[in-house]
């Protein structure tokens, strides 16, 4: 057992102490050791509470400050897709604005696994700023939701929603397609394995073919709550027309590129000899090896949108993504079929 004797201690600065406790050799606990010990404790505590106070002041003090940038934030949500389409709309907005975007650390490192976009989540005081604000939602999630898109912007915004609508960004496409250029690495390792799996068809030249990339969402979707929300997946007919319509179109032999998150059910609807299965990859390899496709088959869900978006060629996607009367249909445009697919894409069922 050990016992602190004395305890001394000196202020240097609002919130700061500095404390020396003296221990003897042998003894029990005093009451002047246990008053040390929670000297020390409410001390730290004090040091914790100032430093939070006077970044509080700083922040408050930037606010009111003539001529300071305003922000832009979005509370990003779900999964590559749906983070894809909240961070294009903030960026658009905050061209269109001339504002600052700020953004949740976990959410843009995601979509940094795929593409070299610039640290948006750097700018702590923006950051507070923006998030602090009362959010606007968005009250339609698929689809152009024109009481946002028309909005005028004067002061900090904080967004909730998905904004899943071309139309939002449009304008800045081309700054967009420079923020999501794919990383290096990841584009030259995804070129090198569909060259592997080409070489095992027996196929001499990524150039004597046409590659059809295909994605199969099916797995999570057929769990109760998405059901429920009233979420449909494609059918296998739906697969087999399109895969027909591309292979009339097109004059080279047609390769498939199959993607899913249910590949049992994917190899027995596909059927076809000239196909490559994407197996035990991660999301942003699959990704990136579907980008690099010529032509696209998307089924539900906002990542086979976006890597249409990346396609040049025949894109199509599937008409009917959701039950009529459901809760996804109530936060899904009229219009949906013509803000929600991107142009010249090609609508089936």
């Amino acid at each position: 057992m050990w016992a602190l004797r004395h305890c001394s201690f000196t202020i240097s600065r609002p919130g700061t102490m500095n404390i020396r406790c003296m221990n003897t050799r042998g003894g029990r606990l005093t009451l002047t050791s246990v008053f040390c010990v929670l000297l020390i404790i409410i001390v730290t505590y004090n040091q914790l509470v100032y430093d939070v106070i006077v970044e509080e002041l700083d922040v408050l003090r930037y606010k009111y400050q003539a001529g300071r940038t305003k922000y832009i934030c979005c509370d990003m949500s779900g999964g590559l897709g749906n983070l894809l389409f909240q961070y294009t709309f903030t960026l658009a907005m905050s061209l269109r604005f001339n504002m600052t975007m700020v953004c949740e650390t976990d959410k843009i490192h995601t979509i940094q696994q795929i593409f070299d976009i610039p640290d948006c989540a750097d700018d702590n005081r923006g950051f507070r700023l923006c998030f602090g604000e009362r959010a606007i939602t968005n009250k339609f999630n698929v689809g152009y939701d024109s009481k946002v898109g028309n909005m005028l912007l004067e002061d900090d915004t904080h967004f909730i929603g998905y904004f899943q609508s071309w139309l939002y960004w449009i304008k800045y496409e081309d700054t967009i397609k420079e923020r999501l250029t794919m990383k290096s690495d990841l584009k030259a390792s995804a070129k090198s394995y569909i060259e592997a799996c080409l070489h095992e068809l027996g196929v001499e030249t990524r150039s004597s073919v046409s590659l059809v990339g295909v994605h199969v969402r099916r797995g999570d979707l057929l769990n109760y709550k998405f059901r429920w929300y009233g979420y449909f997946v494609a059918p296998e007919e739906y697969f087999h027309k399109a895969m027909a319509y591309i292979t009339k179109r097109v004059r080279k032999p047609v390769v498939y590129v199959i993607s899913s998150n249910d590949m049992e059910w994917s190899r027995a609807a596909v059927k076809a000899t000239n196909a490559v299965f994407l197996l035990n990859n991660t999301r942003e390899f699959d990704f990136a090896v579907l980008t690099m496709c010529d032509h696209f088959i998307m089924s539900v869900g906002t990542f086979g949108w976006w890597v249409g978006w990346h396609i040049q060629g025949i894109v199509i996607y599937y008409l009917k993504p959701f039950r009529p009367d459901s809760g996804l249909s109530r936060v899904t445009t009229n219009d949906y079929v013509t803000t929600f697919a991107y142009p010249k894409w090609i609508g089936m069922s």
